[in-house]
C-alpha cells in the first residue's frame, strides 16, 4: 500500500512538473519578437522544451551571460521556448 502512495505522488509530480514547463507556442511566436534578430526557431527545432525554458530563464537572471538582456517571466520563458521548439515560423 505504501509503495502504491508513493508510486502515485511520483506520478502526480512528474505531471505538476510537465504542466508547469508547457508553453504556448502561439503567444511565444509573439513574445520571441526580441529574439529575432539574432536567433531563428528553426534553430532550436526539436530541442527539449524543458531545457530551452531553462536556458532562457539563465539568460534573464543573468546566470548565462548574452549579449542581449531579457526580463522575462517562467510563463513567457515556457512559451517562446515552446515556440523555438516547434521550429515554426
Amino acid at each position: 500500500m505504501r509503495l502504491m502512495t508513493v508510486a502515485a505522488a511520483a506520478a502526480a509530480l512528474a505531471f505538476a512538473v510537465g504542466s508547469a514547463q508547457a508553453g504556448d507556442a502561439a503567444a511565444g511566436k509573439a513574445k520571441a519578437d526580441a529574439c529575432a534578430d539574432c536567433h531563428a526557431p528553426e534553430d532550436f527545432a526539436g530541442s527539449d522544451v524543458g531545457e530551452l525554458t531553462q536556458a532562457i530563464k539563465d539568460v534573464a537572471s543573468g546566470a548565462t551571460k548574452h549579449k542581449a538582456k531579457i526580463e522575462v517571466s517562467d510563463a513567457d520563458a515556457a512559451d517562446i521556448a515552446a515556440y523555438w521548439a516547434a521550429g515554426e515560423e
